[in-house]
């Protein structure tokens, strides 16, 4: 077992005091992880893509101006409505958006929406006539939603919501709907990761795939170092959910050790390889680990391994800031879209350059 030692200086010298456990720690007896190398065997047996990829924007890179809009505030972040942002994003050259739920005004992180049906349908209509009209593809949308949660009370009533934003989804025009499985649960250490992804995150995700087929929505289940930390973790989900209608929202800065905070040190790549033959969305963040470490993607090694693979799907990009930022949203005269082309131009360049660097 791995131990974070605490060394305490001390008045005639330094004297080791008792090992205290790491959050990884904890959960080492209720989750044993099956290495990822497990799930990487064979996994480049197709021919190398040398193709183009269309990027998107989620808009949760906007998520301040988005914000202020929403809750009509004259202060932080420039207001930016959720219309604009399609055009400006089409403007920046995004082949397409991802229009998370929460700009759509109605919307709720917990409970069913207060605002009248045909409200919030009439909204998702005027995203879908929009980007039909200025030529943008809706790649996606998503919710919060925690289906690990110990009461199952709120996992019903997050069930509900998934099906009523599938439904705007469907009129939206979005292909996918990001669901989570859910936070690490306070009774965790009180069972296993197994038993609670089986017993309580897969029936709820079966349950929504299901109705999603119906609509003509997958799911795309995301790692977001959750219950979902790890490629196995993913993996393993999947596996006991076994439904056509569920695939991955592979989240590139999310895979790290359960239970751990930032991901240092840990074999990203690897993971995001892991999880790419269940991939049907993407985030691509400018870090692999938490925002507030130093660790930058290297696009290269992404772009390399998705081209190994089998998916040909639209890869958006999200872009988030810590408050420390010197350019965080709130301190800019406008939206952060100088930033987010930035990254895009790097996400562009990386995807040309590795066209031919492994080719056979």
């Amino acid at each position: 077992m791995e131990y974070t030692i605490l060394v305490i200086m001390e008045k005639h010298g330094k004297e080791p005091k008792i090992p205290m456990q790491t959050e990884k720690d904890r959960y080492a007896g209720v989750y044993e992880q099956i290495p990822t190398s497990h799930y990487l065997t064979g996994s480049r047996g197709g021919t190398y893509y040398t193709g183009d990829y269309k990027i998107g924007l989620n808009f949760y890179s906007l998520s301040h101006n988005l914000s202020s809009w929403l809750s009509n505030s004259t202060e932080g972040a420039p207001p930016l409505d959720t219309l604009k942002a399609i055009r400006l994003a089409k403007k920046a050259g995004f082949d397409s958006v991802d229009v998370t739920a929460y700009y759509i005004p109605g919307y709720h992180n917990t409970a069913m929406p207060a605002v009248p049906d045909e409200t919030i349908f009439a909204y998702a209509r005027s995203i879908k006539e929009l980007c039909a009209e200025i030529g943008i593809a809706v790649s996606g949308t998503g919710i919060k939603n925690d289906f690990a949660d110990p009461s199952a009370e709120r996992r019903k009533l997050d069930i509900q919501r998934a099906k009523y934003w599938i439904d705007v989804a469907a009129a939206m025009g979005a292909p996918v709907i990001r669901l989570f499985t859910g936070e690490i649960p306070g009774d965790l250490l009180n069972s296993t990761w197994e038993a609670i992804a089986q017993e309580r995150i897969v029936p709820a995700l079966r349950e929504c795939a299901e109705y999603g087929a119906l609509q003509g929505v997958k799911i795309g289940m995301q790692n977001h170092g959750d219950m979902a930390s790890t490629a196995d973790q993913v993996v393993r989900i999947l596996q006991w959910a076994d439904h056509p209608n569920i695939g991955v929202v592979n989240d590139t800065g999310c895979y790290k050790t359960f239970g751990d905070r930032t991901g240092i040190g840990y074999s990203w790549y690897d993971d995001i390889e892991a999880v790419l033959p269940y991939t049907i969305n993407f985030q691509v963040k400018k870090k692999p680990t938490a925002p507030d470490t130093d660790i930058t993607v290297d696009l290269d090694e992404l772009f390399t391994r998705i081209r190994h693979s089998n998916y040909r799907g639209y890869i958006p990009l999200e872009t988030l800031w810590t408050n420390q930022d010197a350019d965080h949203p709130n301190t800019l005269p406008e939206p952060p879209f100088a930033q987010i082309r930035e990254f895009l131009d790097q996400v562009r360049a990386a995807a040309e350059r590795t066209k031919t660097r492994y080719a056979k």
